[in-house]
């Protein structure tokens, strides 16, 4: 598989000299951080429904779509055979797929925003 493309920038996140893959660009970060804020974000969520609490639109709209896309072109960009990236991104799918499969047999309380 080919490498994914990095741009000329470097992750946003403070500290972090990584370099932004293409399919990650408009997030502004490394793959590691992307890794970090899905599953982070997934795990908000997973918290608020064991509470009985709402969950933010946003970040379910981010989780189960922009995020999903981005993973999915994460994957068809390729990673050189580098198995740390493949194994990030299997992580990304397994923490995704487990959050639909979870949101679809619980129920769901989402702010809706205005």
């Amino acid at each position: 598989m080919e490498a994914p493309r990095a741009s000329a920038r470097h992750c946003r996140a403070d500290g972090c000299a990584g370099l932004v893959p293409a399919p990650l660009a408009s997030q502004g970060v490394c793959l590691d951080h992307f890794v970090e804020l899905v599953v982070r974000r997934a795990d908000q969520v997973r918290k608020q429904c064991l509470q009985s609490q709402p969950v933010d639109e946003k970040t379910l709209d981010w989780l189960l779509s922009d995020a999903r896309h981005t993973t999915q072109a994460l994957s068809k960009a390729g990673t050189n055979g580098d198995s740390g990236d493949v194994g990030k991104i299997l992580e990304l799918l397994l923490c995704l797929a487990n959050l639909q499969d979870y949101i679809s047999h619980h129920s769901l309380h989402v702010n809706r925003a205005d």
